[in-house]
């Protein structure tokens, strides 16, 4: 957004209160940079805006009437910086749910009338308004087994301020996915263990031992406890074929690891137009299942390991 030939940070605001939208609007009008293009009185009026299909930041509440924030939000955190500005506390349940369902930020609106309240949530608002764009709503599968945690942690921390979905499928011993789940939160993303029904937002998911995680084609996570493929469950095989339908959207990539699990996945995904990088074996622990990629499909690529975060970010903000 330009005005008097300047770039404007473009931001919508979604409360139900006349007087916290007001007063959003003007903290962030403070900063001559920031410019409140419209307001929306609860989601689903967001979700109609012409606005905020181009707004570069939202700052939404989550109570409101008719649809609230955490279902607009959903909508919303795969194309566009969302900031959530709440009376609820920021370690709440509630406000967990929302940076694990997207949202870049979380305010409690009691902090605004605090020195410095005001200051830092301009501040958000500029940081979130220069995050790389994700073109197609894109999402990066990952696979891997022996070997292949301290190159998934590498990878996530060079992606963690892209705010992609992030599935993992991880050759784990029963009840480890927590641990590697704390090990990647400690990179700055939100990762957890995947739950049934959840959706594509920015984070890490995890499979869960025992349990095949699949995409559905509502886009959201299914778990099933179908017999292992491969001699796994979770199977990589599994995540990665049922993601074919998303095509061009999907970057995946395969770690360290014995046996070939994921192989048979790979190459369905490169069939339909899929990004599809191996870790080049000279970096990997245990070489078969990257072996196994490379070999299923031409259009898989080997990437060394110093250079694998790079090229997925590459292909996640400019395309090939």
């Amino acid at each position: 957004m330009r005005q008097g030939g300047k770039d404007l940070i473009s931001v919508v605001v979604a409360d139900d209160s006349d007087v916290a939208a007001a007063a959003l609007e003007r903290i962030l009008e403070e900063d001559p940079r920031i410019r409140v293009m419209c307001r929306a009185r609860n989601g689903a009026e967001l979700l109609e805006l012409p606005a905020s299909r181009v707004a570069e930041v939202i700052l939404l509440d989550l109570l409101m009437p008719e649809l609230g924030g955490l279902s607009a939000l959903r909508q919303l955190s795969s194309r566009t910086a969302v900031i959530v500005v709440s009376g609820e506390r920021a370690h709440s349940a509630l406000a967990r749910e929302a940076i694990a369902q997207g949202a870049v930020g979380y305010v409690c609106k009691s902090e605004l009338s605090l020195p410095g309240g005001a200051a830092r949530l301009r501040d958000m608002v500029r940081t979130a308004s220069h995050r790389e764009r994700i073109l197609d709503e894109r999402v990066v599968l990952v696979a891997g087994s022996t070997g292949a945690v301290h190159p998934l942690v590498s990878l996530v921390r060079n992606l963690r301020d892209l705010h992609v979905p992030l599935l993992v499928v991880q050759h784990l011993p029963e009840g480890r996915e927590e641990d590697l789940a704390r090990m990647l939160g400690l990179t700055g993303v939100v990762a957890r263990p995947a739950r049934e029904g959840d959706s594509l937002a920015p984070g890490v998911l995890v499979a869960p031992f025992g349990w095949h995680m699949e995409i559905d084609r509502r886009e959201r996570i299914h778990l099933s406890d179908a017999p292992p493929v491969n001699g796994h469950r979770p199977s990589a095989d599994m995540l990665l074929t049922s993601a074919a339908r998303l095509g061009r959207r999907i970057v995946a990539v395969m770690l360290s690891g014995l046996g070939n699990d994921g192989a048979r996945g790979m190459a369905l995904l490169a069939q339909q137009g899929a990004a599809c990088f191996a870790l080049h074996p000279d970096d990997c622990g245990a070489t078969s299942m990257p072996l196994a990629a490379l070999a299923a499909s031409r259009a898989v690529q080997a990437i060394r390991g110093t250079e694998l975060g790079a090229r997925v970010r590459r292909v996640l903000s400019h395309g090939r």
